[in-house]
């Protein structure tokens, strides 16, 4: 039951995402008509312009020598009387060919002709997608786990990986991971921080984490999951990066129990809270409980030691 859950409330965001992403393209798509009419509105008004102005102008020249035929008449010179009327004929030929080139009055506007195959696709469709039904076979809880054998490891190492600004100089490290270049992220559990060493076991780079950390995993060659201590019945888990040589704190997962151990496989995440081992997605979604043992705290069978001899 709480798989299908888990699924359901996936399919939930893939359809919500999905329905975003036709959202911004139809945005982009209103978008770029409405400035294609921005642009058409813009090239008509420019025409409707221009031919204003040389009418005016025509207007304005025909004015001028009409009144200057005029003054040369009053003043009875002949000679002038000719070449203003020549000069008058030309403008006038001039103004007539330009009214007979536009004589024909239009009156202009805009239509939007919609896209019909766009709106026919769209009315045809009877969802976003298809929902299709997914099975597979999972082991009985009494059966998920077997144990094939129990090694125990007392780990020694002789490097101080205590530094200036730690509050305690004591450094339990309960959690120790190795990145694709051979760098090293140990868990300091009393400081509260996850610490950076270089090939020489020096720490060149700290995190603080809000609380005590228990457990840590390699998501990515330079991410790691760190498991968080919130409170008596909750815990966290805080992702952490390696990004140029320093630690980047990224996103938060709140989790409804303890976290003791965390590891990550396949793009799920593997928590166990001390009597049960779940599986979540990364996102924090539960998607099943593997395995549950309510006998005795911590029940698991998997034991490591560690050493505060650091």
């Amino acid at each position: 039951m709480l798989t299908l859950q888990a699924s359901y409330d996936k399919l939930l965001d893939e359809i919500r995402d999905t329905r975003q992403t036709i959202n911004i393209i139809l945005d982009k798509i209103e978008k770029n008509t409405i400035q294609e009419l921005d642009d058409k509105m813009t090239s008509l008004k420019a025409s409707i312009k221009t031919d204003l102005d040389n009418c005016i102008k025509l207007k304005n020249e025909l004015k001028q020598l009409s009144g200057a035929i005029n003054d040369i008449i009053d003043k009875g010179k002949a000679e002038l009387t000719f070449i203003a009327s020549k000069k008058c004929l030309e403008q006038v030929k001039q103004s007539e060919t330009y009214l007979k080139e536009n004589s024909i009055q239009v009156e202009s506007s805009l239509i939007f002709q919609g896209d019909s195959d766009v709106q026919q696709y769209l009315s045809m469709l009877s969802g976003l997608g298809k929902i299709v039904l997914g099975t597979k076979k999972i082991l009985m809880l009494d059966q998920a786990l077997s144990i094939q054998g129990k090694s125990e490891y007392n780990v020694s190492i002789p490097y101080n990986v205590s530094i200036p600004s730690d509050a305690n100089k004591v450094c339990i490290i309960p959690a120790i991971c190795v990145l694709s270049d051979d760098e090293i992220l140990v868990a300091d559990y009393y400081n509260a921080r996850v610490k950076l060493l270089n090939h020489q076991y020096q720490v060149v780079g700290h995190c603080d984490l809000t609380d005590w950390p228990g457990d840590m995993c390699k998501i990515t060659p330079s991410e790691v999951a760190v498991t968080v201590y919130q409170n008596e019945t909750n815990d966290e888990v805080q992702f952490v990066s390696v990004n140029g040589g320093q630690l980047v704190k990224g996103r938060k997962l709140q989790f409804q129990h303890k976290c003791k151990g965390i590891a990550h496989n396949l793009q799920d995440l593997y928590l166990t809270s001390g009597t049960a081992l779940y599986k979540y997605s990364m996102k924090g979604a539960l998607l099943n409980q593997v395995y549950e043992d309510t006998s005795n705290r911590c029940a698991g069978k998997i034991w490591y030691l560690y050493s505060n001899n650091i």
